[in-house]
C-alpha cells in the first residue's frame, strides 16, 4: 500500500525539466510506459506484444499520443496491432538512459527517510540507494539499516567519492543553506524534494518537488466540490 501511494504522488509531482528537444509530456509518458512494461511479463501474454490501445488504457491517455511518443524511438515503428514487450522495454530504457544504474542517497533520516532506506528494494535495478545522511549523530548511530549512514557534513565527500547522481530530501524542517551549498558543490544531478521548501537551484540540477500536503489538498478539494452541495 505504501509503495503504491508514493508512486501516485511521484507521478503527480512538479518536475522541473531543463531545455531539451524532447517534449516534457513525452518524457513523462515514456517513464510511465516503462513502469507498465516492467510489470508486464511477455510469457503471460499470448502474443508477447502489447498495443498502443492497451498502454493508453493503463496510463490514461489516447493511443494516438502513445504512438506519437514512440516516433522518438529510433528502432520502434508505430503500430496499432502491437509492440514486442521486451524490445519496447529495452528501447525505452536505452532512450531514457536507464541502461546504467543510478546511485542515490537520502538526506534526512526521520520516519520518511528511514522508510525509504528500509524499503529501498521497491526501486528497480536502475536505481540504488547507497547512503543516508542526517545532522543528528545519535540518529545515525542508533538507526538499524544495511545502508551506510553519514553526518551531513560529509555530503560533498561521500557523494563525490561514490558518484551519486540523485538525492532524496526528506528533511521536515527548514533546509539550511549549508546543505544546499554542499549538494551544489558535490555536483549532484537530480533532487527529489519531499521537504516543505520549494528549492531554487542552478540550471544543471534537476528537481522534483513532491508536495504531499498539496496533493491531499487537491484531492480533498475535488471531492468537496463534487459532494458538498454547500460549496
Amino acid at each position: 500500500m505504501t509503495v503504491k501511494y508514493f508512486t501516485v504522488i511521484v507521478m503527480r509531482s512538479a518536475f522541473t525539466l531543463k531545455s531539451t528537444k524532447i517534449p516534457k509530456p513525452t518524457i513523462a509518458r515514456l517513464c510511465k510506459v516503462l513502469g507498465i512494461l516492467d510489470g508486464t511479463d511477455p510469457l503471460n501474454s499470448t502474443s508477447g506484444t502489447i498495443s498502443s490501445k492497451e498502454i493508453g488504457q493503463k496510463i490514461g491517455v489516447k493511443p494516438f499520443s502513445i504512438r506519437k511518443d514512440f516516433t522518438f524511438l529510433s528502432n520502434i515503428n508505430t503500430s496499432n496491432s502491437g509492440y514486442n514487450i521486451n524490445k519496447l522495454k529495452n528501447e525505452i530504457s536505452s532512450f531514457l538512459g536507464f541502461t546504467q544504474e543510478k546511485k542515490a542517497c537520502v538526506i534526512g533520516l526521520g520516519q520518511l527517510g528511514e522508510a525509504l532506506l528500509n524499503y529501498s528494494n521497491i526501486f528497480t535495478a536502475n536505481f540504488k540507494i547507497i547512503a543516508g545522511f542526517d545532522s543528528s549523530i545519535n540518529r545515525i548511530e542508533t538507526m538499524k539499516t544495511e545502508i551506510p549512514l553519514y553526518p551531513t557534513c560529509d555530503l560533498i565527500e561521500i557523494i563525490t567519492k561514490n558518484q551519486i547522481d540523485l538525492a532524496v530530501l526528506t528533511i521536515s524542517n527548514q533546509i539550511s543553506g549549508t546543505i544546499i551549498d554542499r549538494l551544489i558543490k558535490s555536483k549532484i544531478k537530480g533532487i527529489v524534494n519531499f521537504s516543505p521548501n520549494i528549492l531554487s537551484l542552478p540550471d544543471d540540477i534537476y528537481i522534483s518537488n513532491i508536495d504531499i500536503e498539496g496533493e491531499f489538498r487537491f484531492l480533498s478539494a475535488l471531492f468537496n466540490l463534487k459532494y458538498n452541495k454547500n460549496l
